[in-house]
């Protein structure tokens, strides 16, 4: 095995290209525009691996994101957060040299980007289709017709369409559950877009959650998809949702083993919150920190071990709950493989990837900064 010592994000590029096919596929399939998300790979390298897939628009979740991304010649960014005011100036130099989208739901945040913009930069409205995050109801008409009026106005405002993303389908317990959500998603933009279209023919819809992209079946009257963690997914999506196999899961963290407890069938390794987040499954009523794979030589792994798992974390520390046959085979000094229960907030933490088959180092936006 190659010489890891420390918790060390591993990547298994196979995954990630099938990850990607599938959903270029599936958005072709819907006859839908593919501007995936970024916020969960945060890496130019790996969003190479999409431009060979022919992607040419993305989404982020900020002005650094997008600047980082800029840079390596992305030309099309939508950042897919609440338009924050304070920077403008950053906003302005970024859109002098892409084409730039952003999202606003508030007539005060129209005014004020309005009054400072030196750039042409174009405008989804958020719609709140459910997640009670961000955005506005489908139903309230009278502020998205007041902020279009005040787009309309300026010169420097171009309306692109209304964005949403479902994220309560991260709540759902079964495919058939993400599709009910998504279809209730896409009813509520159709209506949307219905009222809309005559005074704005050219208006896009985009919805942006992976568990729908994964699994929604019905597309009419959307022209935009934007999920992100699809590229690497996690325990979340495999286990909780249902959103994908355990197959699919394309990151792993390799934990050095420092502890071993037979009389409880538990071991320690180096790898906490720190590593992992503190992101937690309910699976038989315990709570689960991560899903434990035997590691091969190349680093790459094959199915989850029976009843082990991450029962706690601290900073540093994991404490792994062992089967009988999976612990007598560990000892001090070995590295095993850990699932994260939520991809994106890992690879935040770990700032980088190791290549499985390759031993590659990927870069993260991250350590880059």
């Amino acid at each position: 095995m190659p010489d890891i010592s420390s918790p060390t994000l591993l990547l298994d590029e196979q995954k990630v290209y099938k990850n990607i096919e599938r959903m270029v596929k599936k958005a072709e399939a819907n006859n839908l525009t593919f501007k995936p998300h970024f916020k969960t790979h945060q890496s130019v390298q790996i969003s190479r691996w999409f431009k060979k897939n022919n992607v040419d628009k993305i989404t982020v979740s900020s002005i650094k994101m997008a600047e980082y991304f800029a840079d390596d010649g992305w030309q099309d960014i939508t950042i897919a957060f609440p338009c924050n005011v304070l920077e403008i100036n950053r906003i302005n130099k970024l859109a002098k040299k892409i084409s730039l989208s952003l999202l606003a739901s508030d007539p005060k945040t129209i005014a004020q980007i309005n009054a400072s913009l030196q750039n042409t930069v174009q405008i989804y409205i958020e719609i709140d289709t459910g997640s009670h995050r961000t955005g506005l109801r489908p139903d309230q008409t009278e502020v998205i017709e007041r902020l279009l009026d005040q787009i309309q106005d300026s010169e420097s405002l171009n309306f692109r369409g209304f964005y949403s993303h479902p994220g309560h389908s991260y709540s759902a317990q079964s495919k058939e559950e993400i599709r009910t959500i998504h279809r209730h998603a896409v009813s509520q933009m159709q209506r949307l877009k219905a009222h809309f279209e005559d005074q704005y023919p050219e208006l896009l819809c985009c919805l942006g959650d992976t568990p729908c992209c994964s699994v929604g079946k019905k597309w009419e009257g959307i022209d935009e998809m934007s999920p992100g963690n699809f590229v690497f997914y996690d325990l979340m999506q495999a286990e909780a949702i249902g959103s994908c196999k355990a197959d699919d899961i394309a990151v792993a963290l390799a934990c050095p083993v420092v502890g071993t407890y037979p009389e409880r069938n538990e071991i320690a390794v180096h790898g906490g919150a720190i590593h992992l987040s503190k992101e937690s499954l309910k699976i038989n009523a315990q709570p689960v920190f991560g899903r434990i794979v035997r590691l091969n030589d190349d680093l790459t792994w094959n199915r989850i071990v029976d009843n082990t798992y991450v029962k706690s974390i601290s900073q540093e520390h994991g404490i792994i709950t062992c089967s009988a046959p999976f612990f007598e085979h560990i000892e001090i000094g070995d590295i095993i493989g850990v699932l994260p229960v939520h991809s994106c907030l890992t690879a935040d933490t770990m700032k980088g990837y190791h290549c499985c088959r390759t031993a590659d180092i990927i870069d993260h936006l991250q350590a880059a900064h």
